[in-house]
């Protein structure tokens, strides 16, 4: 298997819903089928970090098998989605994505990388802490961050379970 991380090409965001689908289906296996059973990001909202942001995906032989998403965001980058198609997880394609999301953040001289997530679920926020972001502290939060917390509760999420994290960027 060989993973290319590049930009996404305008007739790739089509492909972009169903591997978030296809990704959603392992909160199943947590109880949380509200979020498996969720919608997925517009194709405008998509093609808009095509143009402000980072929009990559993982090209594996030939085929799209998972995406971020990255763009500014108060006064650093924001993570604000990875997914990768279930039949390619497990072979490291989201570490990949991942530190793409961080050199695109480096190279808009962004000095921190911020991403909100799930603190108990193992592929959130233990699996971002092993890349090397750490959980922000309310007391830290921008009031971007309020206001992005507000959102996720007003899509039905279980803010109990959220955490902001960031990760410094050298």
């Amino acid at each position: 298997m060989t993973a290319c991380i590049r930009p996404v090409a305008p007739d790739e965001i089509p492909l972009l819903g169903p591997i978030e689908k296809s990704a959603g289906e392992l909160f199943r296996a947590h109880g949380m089928d509200d979020v498996a059973d969720g919608g997925h990001m517009p194709a405008k909202f998509i093609l808009s970090f095509t143009r402000f942001g980072g929009a990559l995906v993982a090209d594996v032989d030939g085929s799209v098998a998972g995406f971020a998403l990255v763009a500014a965001y108060d006064r650093h980058a924001h993570l604000y989605e990875v997914s990768v198609a279930r039949e390619f997880q497990g072979r490291g394609i989201g570490r990949l994505l991942v530190e793409a999301a961080c050199n695109w953040a480096s190279s808009q001289s962004h000095v921190a990388l911020t991403l909100s997530t799930f603190s108990d679920v193992p592929w959130n926020a233990p699996f971002y802490a092993k890349l090397g972001f750490k959980v922000l502290p309310e007391s830290e939060w921008s009031p971007a961050f309020h206001v992005l917390r507000g959102r996720e509760e007003d899509a039905g999420l279980d803010i109990s379970r959220r955490v902001f994290m960031r990760k410094e960027l050298s």
